[in-house]
């Protein structure tokens, strides 16, 4: 998957695959949307496949003609998650642990922050084991 900026059509077409029971053509997804027009779709379903945001689920009949059925290819997680580090390649000065201290401080749920919190705790844990036992790696290669 590769990272790009974007734009809001592009977001409004992944958010009706996102929210859709099954997978969508370039007609279907128009209908769902007045304001999109077909033009603007495919381009964007264009768009989307070459960022392998979307794929191309099966080849289905609407009307008499085949036409390409769309399926997201990412989970709506995944493509924020994907935006976020995009982000923060640009602004290299982040401090990460700003980053998650603001991103807690928005959460209202208690229980959901908890939870995240213990996740969080774990991921950290292991990271830090990870980058330690790289460290012995290191070390030994060098003896």
């Amino acid at each position: 998957m590769r990272s790009k900026k974007f734009t809001g059509r592009d977001i409004d077409i992944m958010q009706i695959l996102w929210d859709a029971p099954d997978s969508m053509t370039a007609l279907e997804i128009v209908n769902q949307h007045p304001d999109l027009t077909m033009n603007t779709v495919q381009a964007v379903l264009r768009k989307l496949l070459k960022h392998e945001l979307v794929k191309i689920n099966r080849i289905v009949y609407s009307g008499t003609v085949l036409s390409r059925s769309f399926a997201p290819a990412v989970s709506s997680e995944e493509f924020v998650i994907l935006q976020m580090k995009e982000n923060v390649k640009e602004i290299q000065i982040i401090n990460k642990a700003a980053l998650i201290s603001a991103l807690f401080k928005e959460e209202s749920d208690s229980e959901k922050a908890k939870k995240e919190i213990e996740e969080l705790e774990t991921f950290l844990e292991d990271y830090k084991k990870n980058i330690n036992s790289k460290k012995e790696s290191n070390k030994k290669k060098r003896i």
